[in-house]
């Protein structure tokens, strides 16, 4: 089985270095295009030189994957929610559409890809703008055309990955993830630094990076809680879950606000759901009473935290699965459908 030489694989990624570093981007749609197409490799490519042809729809799939946790609004530390810019001009396109479609499915992907004539519809949109945007844009370095890894052909909805492109985006993965994924940050950092301030945050935010250990907020939350499981408020009988009450699927950042401690069973009933208007009540309460406390314990285990950013995201999630009708978890295996007096508890 032949596969390209330690020459061509630094050549290779030298070529990336380069056009991350020297190509123009006056959108984010570059970064996500380069990291779709490593995904795809690693998806549907084979350990050899053998090209891999790619449809244009396959890409669109993966680019929303991309975005969609890029299209919430951001809330930094102490400062205003906004959806973060990726283009130098008017929002980006790709942007704006999918967050015309958060709210619709809670916020969820999983939903969104289940109802097969929206999922279809946003991926032949996604794929037009990809089409008349990145994909024939990706490999211009100035003004010369650097297609190592497809042909540019400049009109098509399928591109064929150049023989061993496949193979170093899937042996390099891992590396060019890395080499995208700070790119993409500085640029979106650059275009957003009136919003970002000095939040900690925000690499976790766009890219759902590894999070960070739930281990230190057990004993500062146990303390408050009196040992107790927070949502069926029994004793625990051993060290218990620390859990996001916003689960992590709906916003993935870890603020110290936001957790609570709970039996393992408890946990895993509520999986991705959001817990209902009684643990709301309970959750927001306990923030307004010991809010400040529990800030000051974060604090000194240097644990990320932020009370109103927690706050403000709780309202928006709710608010998300308010306007979807969506279900909300009692206890055990109970749903029932949000009440619409819940945004009253979050108030003062």
């Amino acid at each position: 089985m032949a596969i390209p030489s330690p020459e061509q694989q630094v050549e290779f990624l030298r070529k990336v270095q380069r056009l991350l570093s020297e190509g123009l981007f006056v959108a984010s749609y570059k970064f996500a295009l380069l990291r779709a197409l490593a995904d795809l490799a690693v998806l549907k490519g084979e350990d050899s030189d053998a090209e891999l042809a790619l449809h244009v729809n396959d890409i669109a799939g993966a680019v929303i994957e991309l975005y969609w946790r890029q299209s919430r609004p951001f809330y930094p530390a102490g400062g205003q929610q906004a959806i973060l810019k990726q283009n130098t001009g008017k929002q980006a396109a790709i942007i704006q559409t999918l967050a015309s479609v958060q709210a619709e499915y809670r916020g969820s992907l999983p939903q969104l890809r289940h109802d097969l004539a929206r999922w279809n519809g946003l991926v032949g949109k996604v794929a037009d703008v990809i089409c008349v945007m990145p994909l024939w844009k990706l490999q211009r370095i100035g003004d010369d055309v650097v297609d190592f890894l497809y042909p540019n052909v400049g009109k098509a909805r399928t591109i064929t990955l150049r023989p061993g492109v496949t193979y170093c985006l899937r042996n390099f993965y891992g590396l060019l993830r890395n080499l995208i994924e700070g790119a993409w940050l500085g640029y979106v950092r650059n275009l957003n630094l009136d919003v970002l301030g000095q939040t900690i945050d925000f690499a976790a935010f766009l890219f759902g990076t590894e999070r960070t250990t739930l281990d230190g907020y057990r004993p500062i939350l146990l303390d408050v809680q009196r040992g107790s499981c927070f949502y069926c408020r029994r004793p625990l009988t051993g060290a218990g879950d620390v859990d996001h009450f916003v689960p992590w699927s709906r916003y993935p950042v870890d603020l110290g606000h936001n957790f609570v401690v709970a039996h393992k069973t408890c946990n895993a009933r509520k999986v991705d759901y959001l817990a209902a208007e009684e643990h709301l009540g309970a959750w927001a309460e306990r923030n307004r009473l010991h809010g400040e406390a529990l800030g000051r314990a974060f604090a000194d285990a240097s644990l990320p935290y932020d009370v109103s950013s927690s706050v403000s995201i709780t309202r928006w999630a709710y608010r998300q699965t308010a306007t979807a009708g969506g279900l909300v978890w009692v206890q055990d295996k109970t749903l029932k459908h949000l009440d619409p007096g819940w945004e009253r508890l979050l108030a003062g």
